[in-house]
Parts: structure tokens; C-alpha cells; sequence
């Protein structure tokens, strides 16, 4: 068997090494989440708490695997994204974007770490705090009922109908 034929095998979870690459993406990840998450404060750019995410996750992958013989891509596997009250997901400002957060913003975070192409990914939501009510308590009670649907119709070996769903809010 050649190296590169055992290689190929090697790349599933009962591999020690694959397992350790994707439990430090996982850690990265989340320290990048919190690093972001900590500087989310009204007034502040979008744009600069999303580049604040990616330079994380890259100056700490850019301190791994440095020494071996075979070179090993790593960094930034999806970009930090700051998604802002009725933008539904990944919203990534172009860097001349002047966009800030305000007070009572609901946001959701998402970003992705990889060494050697194994991804870890990791996201929240960040909301007021004390209670929330009016159409920001409608907008969560609709998504967590939609999540609860979609979550009852995945079944195994469950066909979806070649028909599109659609989703109206």
C-alpha cells in the first residue's frame, strides 16, 4: 500500500490526528465566539467585530503545524458574520460598510475555523437583555415553532416531495 492510498484511509474519525484537528478548530472557533461576542456593544462596526473574528481564528492557526514536512492549509473556513435583527443569516460587510449596532439589536453570530480542511463551526444569538417582548418575543416564538416543524419532519430514510417549501414571515 503507497503512503498517499494509507493517507486517504486514515482521513475518518478513528484517526487520532483528524480527531485532534477538528477538536482545535472547535476550540478556536469558540474562542474566536466569545472574543467577538465580548465586544458587541452599541456603536460599534459591524465590520470591525467581524475582521476582529478573522484575525483571531487566523493568528491562531497560523501558530500550528508549523514544523511538519507536507504543508497544511488552515484558517478561516467561513467568514465572521453578524446578522442584525431581520437579516436572517450570514451577513459578511464589505469594509467600507459603516453599519453599527444599536441598543435592543437582536444578533446572531456564525463563523468557521479549519486545519488541514476539517471545519469546525460555531455561531449564537445575542439578544436584549431582561425580557423580551412585543414583535422581537413574535419573531423568536415563530422561529422556534418553525424549528420544532422542521425538526418533526426529519425522519430516516425520509424522502422530501421534489416540490420546493416555501417559508413566509
Amino acid at each position: 500500500m503507497s503512503d498517499d492510498e494509507r493517507e486517504e484511509k486514515e482521513l475518518d474519525l478513528t484517526s487520532p490526528e483528524v480527531v485532534t484537528k477538528y477538536k482545535s478548530a472547535a476550540e478556536i472557533a469558540n474562542k474566536a465566539l466569545q472574543l467577538v461576542l465580548s465586544e458587541c456593544r452599541p456603536k460599534t462596526k459591524i465590520v470591525d467585530l467581524c475582521e476582529k473574528g478573522d484575525s483571531f481564528i487566523r493568528e491562531q492557526t497560523s501558530n500550528m503545524y508549523k514544523n511538519v514536512k507536507k504543508k497544511i492549509e488552515r484558517g478561516v473556513a467561513f467568514p465572521t458574520c453578524i446578522s442584525v435583527n431581520n437579516t436572517v443569516c450570514h451577513f459578511s460587510p464589505l469594509a467600507s460598510d459603516e453599519i453599527v449596532l444599536e441598543e435592543g439589536d437582536m444578533l446572531k453570530i456564525d463563523l468557521g475555523c479549519h486545519i488541514d480542511g476539517f471545519i469546525a463551526v460555531a455561531h449564537t444569538h445575542v439578544l436584549q437583555e431582561g425580557p423580551v417582548t412585543g414583535r422581537a418575543a413574535d419573531v423568536l416564538a415563530a422561529t422556534n415553532t418553525a424549528a420544532e416543524v422542521a425538526l418533526r419532519l426529519v425522519r430516516p430514510g425520509r424522502k422530501m416531495d421534489k416540490k420546493p417549501y416555501i417559508c413566509v414571515l
